[in-house]
């Protein structure tokens, strides 16, 4: 059982607790964490969830754990444990925290030319990683196929330039 801490609109912890995929209680939020891998070529790395958890492409990204008041450090966890992409807190860089109606989504980008052969999938999150350019990303996004959000960040940071940084 993963429990999440409830944060308020202001996020600050209120000290109550749910279990993950429970309802977040109305005036409540949790945070997410998201990074975009991007490498010299100015292609994405994403991840095809697996089929048990959704079927669908994205970046990487996960919930903070209760407990975990250090954002930058679960990202550093999600991506071990998804992607096996071990890298250090300073290579990470918040360039956004997006509110939406019962979460707070921090968004982080890497550089990296990290090789596919070289990364390890969690199987049970994971179906598959690529390198893709955003007109991959946008042709699976006219498919349905890759996560809205995720889309919407990227294209957010490409327009304000976080990637030329």
């Amino acid at each position: 059982m993963e429990l999440l801490d409830l944060y308020d609109k202001t996020l600050k912890r209120t000290g109550k607790t749910i279990e993950r995929g429970q309802h977040v209680p109305f005036g409540y939020m949790i945070p997410i964490v998201a990074v975009l891998v991007y490498n010299d070529q100015g292609q994405y790395l994403i991840q095809k969830v697996a089929a048990s958890k959704g079927n669908y492409y994205a970046s990487t990204a996960g919930h903070v754990q209760s407990g975990e008041t250090d954002f930058t450090k679960a990202m550093l966890r999600e991506m071990e444990e998804e992607i096996g992409l071990k890298v250090s807190k300073e290579e990470l860089k918040l360039v956004k925290i997006r509110r939406y109606e019962y979460k707070f989504t921090f968004l982080y980008l890497l550089r990296s030319n990290v090789r596919i052969e070289d990364l390890r999938l969690q199987a049970e999150e994971v179906e598959s990683i690529q390198w893709m350019s955003i007109n991959e990303i946008e042709e699976l996004c006219r498919q349905g196929l890759f996560n809205r959000t995720h889309y919407e960040l990227i294209c957010d940071c490409e327009k304000n330039n976080h990637f030329m940084e």
